[in-house]
């Protein structure tokens, strides 16, 4: 093996490795990863490049198969070994694959033209100019830096993108950007058979070259804007649907609110005459009516909830009327739930978190066919200084759960539910896990009750 050999092996394994090292940390951070993972994945990830170079590159293999190899391994791999759904794996893994394709290429490309231009000005010559090998090693390398640092810049901007998605928006966003990727690799299999640009002989080898290469360059760039506005695009118009969703989870609180203090302004008003006509039934000795009386008093102010008076009239007023539609459907419904007499959390804040629990309790309750077991539980109370909830209920065990798996991301059903659910605890440095365990679905939610300095 000659020296020149020896350098190009060098370059590539170099290359390579940076290439591995910046895949597998992106996929650990947006796929909570644990380091195992992100070692096994990296060293298959390694080896599966070099036997794709040796045996398949070297043998003829045209680049189109060997582009699409490369991607096949790269989803593959990360299907296989990092955790959580589908439809977000793949996602990321396309995003990843994208990302790096385009960003290579319009590096690449754009220090080919400018190295052909440099050559020119500097042989001061009008024959063709070439980029040495020198030259091109230099490129490889300063391509494949600047790639993996720009992998790692956008890895930290691209985190929000992917919570708490519904599997639809994943789907959404996988085909097009999948097109966008065979698109390129056609690009590059044009340009590797000289055939991106033609001039039917009217400019020389230079002028092609930089034809080519400038082409590469304009189309790399409008497709990296094309996936950043379709990216960031759909983010946004997910991010407005939740903001609609909170906005009408907001205005079901202040109806539940206004009924509620409409219910007490009528029971106020009349007060006076039920007082005199419960007077005139103990006087009588006349019992049950008098209890029967006092019953629909407390209903027609929308008391009747003696096991959920909370301290929040809020709280109070969405508790009975989630135990309501519960009972109506014959959900059997328990609940024990008390606040803190100085609790710094806001009751809209509360209505959103206890509301879309709730909601999704009811519709995963509704979904059994078996609605005479099934079954919601509510603790909402103090624990070590901390505001705790719990609702259980009833549920399917749905296809993609595993025996104690946590639930990461948001499904077609509760992402918007559980994204304002986690946005509201957010704002009090809080955290919302669920688990689906033995056909029984638990989200949890903790604040911390100290009175700092929150995120409102």
């Amino acid at each position: 093996m000659n020296q020149r050999a020896g350098w190009d092996i060098f370059l590539f394994l170099l290359t390579e490795f940076l290439y591995v090292w910046s895949a597998s940390r992106f996929l650990r951070t947006h796929l909570q990863g644990k380091s195992r993972e992100g070692r096994v994945f990296g060293g298959l990830l390694f080896g599966s490049h070099i036997v794709m170079v040796f045996f398949l590159e070297n043998r003829g293999i045209p680049y189109i198969l060997y582009a699409l190899c490369g991607h096949g391994v790269l989803l593959g791999l990360t299907m296989a070994i990092f955790r959580g759904e589908r439809e977000r794996k793949l996602l990321i893994g396309v995003i990843l694959a994208v990302m790096s394709q385009l960003i290579w290429n319009f590096t690449d490309s754009f220090l080919c033209f400018m190295g052909l231009i440099l050559v020119r000005v500097l042989s001061g010559s009008g024959e063709t100019a070439f980029v040495g090998v020198w030259g091109r090693r230099a490129i490889t390398l300063f391509t494949c830096v600047v790639g993996v640092i720009a992998v790692c810049l956008l890895s930290k901007p691209l985190e929000p993108v992917f919570e708490d998605k519904r599997k639809s928006w994943y789907l959404s966003l996988i085909a097009p950007l999948s097109g966008m990727m065979l698109v390129t690799d056609l690009a590059n299999w044009a340009a590797s058979n000289g055939i991106l640009v033609q001039d039917r002989g009217r400019y020389g080898l230079f002028e092609n070259q930089l034809f080519s290469h400038g082409a590469m360059c304009v189309f790399t760039g409008l497709s990296m804007a094309a996936a950043g506005f379709l990216v960031l695009g759909l983010d946004r118009m997910d991010r407005q649907e939740r903001s609609g969703e909170q906005y009408r989870t907001q205005m079901l609180y202040y109806e539940m609110m206004e009924e509620q203090y409409s219910q007490m302004e009528r029971l106020r008003h009349d007060l006076k005459n039920h007082i005199i006509a419960l007077d005139s039934l103990i006087q009588n000795r006349q019992w049950e009516k008098a209890v029967s009386y006092l019953q629909e008093m407390a209903q027609l102010g929308g008391v009747e909830t003696g096991d959920e008076i909370t301290g929040s009239l809020a709280i109070d007023a969405l508790l009975y009327h989630k135990k309501r539609q519960a009972e109506e459907q014959g959900i059997r419904w328990q609940c024990d739930a008390r606040l803190p007499a100085d609790c710094p959390v806001k009751d809209i804040d509360l209505c959103i978190i206890v509301g879309n629990a709730l909601d999704n309790a009811l519709e995963s309750c509704l979904r059994l066919k078996a609605r005479e077991q099934t079954f919601i539980y509510v603790y909402l109370g103090t624990v070590r200084k901390c505001l705790f909830l719990e609702a259980r209920n009833s549920a399917e065990q749905e296809e993609g759960w595993e025996r104690g798996e946590k639930w990461k991301s948001g499904s077609q059903r509760h992402g918007l539910g559980l994204g304002n659910m986690k946005a509201a605890a957010a704002r009090y440095n809080g955290v919302v896990r669920t688990e689906l365990e033995n056909g029984v679905f638990a989200v949890s939610v903790l604040l911390p009750l100290y009175h700092g300095t929150y995120r409102v």
